[in-house]
C-alpha cells in the first residue's frame, strides 16, 4: 500500500522512528541500521512495508530498498514473523545474511536473539532459493562477474573472513584468475603477506 514515506524524522526509538509528513506522524519499526542513518529533525525516506493483522495494522520502513527486500524475503518463511525479521536485520547486514546462505553458515543467525540452532538451519536452507549472489556481494562486487566473484567471495567468507576483506582481495587479483578456485588461492595468498 504504501511504497515508501519521506518526511521529518520526528523522534527516534531504539525499534522505531516517527516520520511526519504532510501533517501526520507515521510509526515505522525498522532495524538498527536504518536508526543508525536517520537522525531528528532531518528528512528522511523510508521504504515501507504495512503488514494488517487480525488486531493491528504495522508499519515497517528501511534505509535502503535492499533491506526492505530481505525483510520480505524472511516474513515469507514460515514462522519468521515481522519482529524476528527486524531482529535478523539489526543483528546482521544484507550482504552478511546471503554470504551466511551462500556459504551454509547457520551459526551467523545463531547470533541473532530469538533465534535457535533448528531456525538458523531453516533459514538457511529455506533462503538459499530466495538469495541471489548480488545479495552476497553487495554494490561492492559490480563491476566484476558476478557468478565467478560471487562464488569466490562467498567460499573466503565461508573460510571466515569478513566480507569487505574478501572482496578486497578479490578486486585485487581479478584480473589474474578466470575461475573462482584461481580467485580465491591468489586471494588467500594476497591476504598472507
Amino acid at each position: 500500500m504504501y511504497a515508501y514515506i519521506t518526511g521529518k524524522v520526528d523522534s527516534l526509538w531504539p525499534n522505531a522512528a516517527v516520520i511526519e509528513a504532510a501533517g501526520v506522524g507515521y510509526l515505522i519499526f525498522t532495524n538498527a541500521y536504518t536508526i543508525a542513518a536517520l537522525k531528528a529533525g532531518e528528512q528522511a525516506k523510508l521504504f515501507t512495508r504495512l503488514i494488517v493483522r487480525e488486531d493491528e495494522q504495522s508499519l515497517y520502513g528501511f534505509h535502503t530498498m535492499e533491506e526492505k527486500t530481505m525483510f520480505e524475503k524472511l516474513i515469507a518463511i514460515s514462522g519468521i514473523g515481522p519482529k524476528v525479521a527486524l531482529s535478523v536485520l539489526s543483528t546482521l547486514k544484507v550482504s552478511d545474511i546471503g554470504a551466511a546462505v551462500i556459504s551454509g553458515n547457520s551459526a551467523a543467525f545463531e547470533a541473532v536473539p530469538g533465534i535457535g540452532k533448528k531456525t538458523a538451519q531453516r533459514l538457511v536452507l529455506e533462503l538459499k532459493e530466495k538469495v541471489s549472489v548480488e545479495d552476497a556481494i553487495g554494490t561492492a562486487g559490480e563491476a566484476l562477474p558476478v557468478d565467478v566473484i560471487g562464488e569466490a567471495a562467498a567460499a573466503l567468507m565461508g573460510l571466515g573472513y569478513q566480507r569487505q576483506e574478501a572482496l578486497n582481495a578479490l578486486s585485487a587479483v581479478q584480473a589474474l584468475g578466470d575461475t573462482a578456485e584461481d580467485l580465491v588461492l591468489l586471494a588467500l595468498k594476497r591476504m598472507a603477506r
